[in-house]
């Protein structure tokens, strides 16, 4: 049972994640074009995300590690900071090469916030609410995706640059509210517990130490959806603009109504499904769904039928992430260095996908969906060999 401040702790994280996506979502329909304006071609755009997901892959583990010692609240304020810091030098940026300054900076520093975050849901609640709360978790970044391309590309009507800035406004007020009204979820008997267990750790080290553990499937499934997923967003509004001549509005209105797919599947069903079903069956289903989007999607033939199939994808991966999450909270010995090391697994994930969505898609227009729905069913295969190995394994 939640105290009434670890409740009011609990929905702080929630309206600071929200503040996060929000700034994120009025960035994402007008940065592929913003990156055009420079005369960068689409494998120079997905280079751009790669190096930023790269960073995160790094740095994610090393944060989430750090976060056992020194508690969640201190890391939250250095992750959004990095996010203010990175919106204002993409609004200032006049070459590709300062977008890349841009994210080399912006992905270091964010990466702290996610496995913190997710740590910090795991200070407060039993395992038996763990998947809800990760399911409201995602739903207050679906949220923030509901509100914030719509907004986004309302604001590129201005300039391409006055969203960025805009969204290091949000930032900024985010850490102060985090400074402010936020606990610490660790406590110090909590932290010194946690100091003994990782200390002669690097996060290298920790990284493949969770290889070592039963968590690998979860990881592995991950970083393959991770591909997938990274591949779409690197390439939709690229795709469809050739397909169906869809412009920075309408990708904006795309991605709202996906946001709102994910607040209704994450804030009210996952939950539900999780206990009822269980992590893993959960993520069947949702990798699934998303082969299903994602093949969809190829056969878009107007703006509507753009967002429905982009919905069926979000449904997907709606389910994967918070069931993800629940299933590693649940399993770890130390919950910051092993979300950590999944967030790591979800950026390799992204370092991946854009360069190759990027590539492919520079190729002929369709591969790069097609490479996408590979990779989805790829992460359904690797992960339900995992359970028949280890079945087998155990049975001898």
């Amino acid at each position: 049972m939640l105290t009434t401040e670890d409740k009011k702790s609990f929905f702080l994280v929630f309206f600071a994640l929200f503040l996060m996506m929000l700034g994120n979502g009025i960035i994402i329909p007008v940065f592929p074009y913003y990156v055009k304006s420079m005369g960068a071609s689409a494998f120079q755009l997905g280079l751009l995300l790669t190096v930023y997901a790269l960073c995160q892959f790094i740095f994610a583990p090393i944060w989430g590690r750090y976060s056992d010692k020194v508690g969640r609240k201190p890391l939250l304020m250095l992750g959004i900071t990095g996010y203010a810091v990175s919106f204002i030098l993409y609004g200032l940026a006049h070459a590709i090469w300062l977008l890349f300054v841009a994210r080399i900076a912006g992905g270091i520093l964010s990466a702290a916030v996610m496995p913190t975050a997710m740590a910090y849901i795991g200070d407060v609640t039993t395992e038996e609410k763990r998947g809800s709360g990760m399911g409201l978790m995602g739903a207050s970044m679906g949220l923030g995706m509901v509100m914030g391309p719509a907004l986004g590309g309302i604001l590129s009507g201005i300039s391409f640059s006055f969203p960025f800035f805009f969204a290091a406004g949000l930032a900024i007020l985010n850490v102060l509210t985090i400074f402010i009204l936020l606990k610490e979820s660790l406590t110090p008997e909590k932290r010194m517990q946690q100091q003994v267990d990782v200390a002669d750790e690097s996060g290298l080290s920790s990284i493949l130490g969770e290889l070592r553990t039963p968590l690998v499937q979860f990881f592995i499934m991950l970083f393959l959806a991770s591909v997938a997923h990274s591949m779409n967003e690197a390439t939709y509004a690229l795709f469809m603009q050739n397909k169906i001549g869809m412009g920075a509005k309408e990708a904006g209105w795309a991605f709202m109504v996906a946001g709102i797919v994910m607040v209704i599947l994450q804030g009210v069903l996952v939950g539900k499904m999780i206990n009822r079903l269980g992590e893993k069956k959960t993520i069947v289903i949702g990798l699934s769904a998303m082969a299903v989007g994602l093949a969809l999607l190829l056969y878009s033939f107007n703006i509507i039928t753009a967002i429905i199939f982009l919905a069926v994808f979000c449904c997907g991966m709606g389910l994967i992430r918070p069931a993800t999450s629940s299933a590693v909270s649940k399993g770890a010995v130390n919950q910051g260095r092993s979300l950590g090391a999944m967030q790591g697994f979800d950026s390799l994930g992204r370092v991946v996908g854009p360069a190759f969505g990027g590539f492919l898609l520079d190729l002929n227009w369709s591969y790069a969906y097609i490479g996408a729905v590979i990779m989805a069913i790829l992460a359904v295969i690797s992960f339900k060999a995992y359970d028949r190995i280890h079945s087998k394994a155990a049975g001898c």
